[in-house]
């Protein structure tokens, strides 16, 4: 669709990044190769058509907002983007909407899965609705109190005031338990906000022909690297990082650059280290000691974070998931700068420094020699 995001701009915006039209400075050891590389990609949520989920808002007596969600916090920040999307539909500061800290499915809203980068997506479109569901209830309240049709008020600043009077009004928190006259009497209630959201337009894929739409949306990303080959030892080091992702709308972009920055490091770590070794049928590295990742000295000295914007029509605000998206160019673009460093092509991961040795002296012996020689004459 017209709305689904832009791959183009991401791969300009990485390539500006690292100076893509500029060859690489070469290291001054004449057996260090650099080169150049990027990827581009995209991933959707799959999910059965039917998946769904839900949000509930209530307030607490000062105006506050408790948001019950079911999708789980585990570190990506969804909890902070949807609070985000309560506090702007709601009037109130942000710091005046509370999420729990846990989940359960006896006292929580639900929803389907926390999996697939889906839950920005559709527990944002629930949240949406709940506190649409809420506002409707308080302009319910307010409108008799005030004297103006509900169509009429506003809400802001933890207030409900008549548009274009905005000294009109009422504070938040005489109207979430219910309004009570001066007499005495009371209209409304304490306000709840029910929300939903079920996926719209999926189908099932059909077993024949594998064709079908099994997700709600894509999201497109690109990265690019500039890395260092060591062709004596088969060493990769990435010295370069550049990752730009059209997220649609950043919700929080603090929290879309951090997982930039993790979800980078991670594809890295998948790239270069991570493999799970087996011998008659035993795994040999079961602990984090024998299983390799990424440090933090493998870490790029420079890393680029790049936010692309093309909102999608039914999205929250515009917004795509991009979690996990951020896992998944960087071993492509480092297998692409190898090859434009020394002309190897390398196609099973990880790329381990024996791994590219090997590869090296299987497609160009004559740059192994040269390293050599060159070292010898250092030497």
């Amino acid at each position: 669709e017209e709305d689904a995001g832009r791959p183009d701009e991401c791969l300009k915006k990485v390539a500006k990044a690292i100076r893509w039209g500029e060859g690489p400075e070469q290291p001054g050891e004449p057996w260090k190769f650099r080169g150049k590389g990027m990827a581009v990609f995209m991933k959707g949520p799959a999910q059965p058509p039917n998946a769904a989920s839900s949000a509930i808002v209530k307030f607490n007596e000062d105006g506050s907002v408790e948001l019950s969600i079911g999708t789980t916090e585990i570190g990506q920040g969804t909890a902070t983007g949807l609070a985000q999307i309560a506090a702007e539909e709601l009037g109130v500061p942000f710091e005046k909407v509370r999420v729990g800290p846990m989940r359960s499915t006896d006292a929580d809203a639900y929803t389907w899965q926390t999996v697939a980068s889906r839950s920005l997506f559709m527990d944002g479109r629930a949240v949406l609705d709940a506190t649409r569901d809420a506002k409707r209830q308080i302009m319910e309240i307010a409108s008799p109190v005030l004297g103006v049709p509900g169509e009429d008020l506003e809400l802001a600043d933890e207030r409900v005031f008549v548009r274009n009077k905005p000294w009109v009004g009422l504070p938040l928190s005489q109207i979430v338990m219910g309004y009570a006259f001066e007499d005495g009497h009371s209209i409304g209630g304490p306000i709840i906000g029910r929300g939903k959201y079920v996926a719209t337009g999926m189908t099932n894929l059909d077993p024949e022909t594998g064709q079908g739409r099994p997700t709600i949306f894509v999201t497109f990303g690109a990265q690019g690297v500039e890395v260092e080959v060591d062709a004596l030892t088969g060493e990769i080091k990435v010295l370069n990082l550049a990752a730009a992702f059209d997220v649609g709308k950043a919700i929080n972009p603090l929290l879309v650059e951090g997982q930039i920055f993790g979800g980078s490091v991670m594809s890295m770590s998948i790239g270069l280290f991570e493999e799970l070794i087996y011998a008659d049928g035993k795994l040999l590295n079961p602990n984090l000691t024998d299983y390799k990742v990424a440090r933090a000295l493998d870490i790029p000295e420079k890393m680029t974070p790049i936010i692309v914007e093309n909102p999608q029509a039914d999205g929250p605000y515009g917004a795509r998931g991009v979690g996990e998206l951020t896992m998944l160019g960087v071993p492509a673009a480092v297998a692409n700068s190898v090859y434009d460093a020394i002309q190897v092509e390398l196609r099973d991961l990880p790329l381990t420094p024996e791994r590219v040795w090997r590869a090296i002296k299987e497609q160009r012996p004559d740059l192994l020699e040269r390293a050599r020689s060159s070292q010898l004459g250092r030497k």
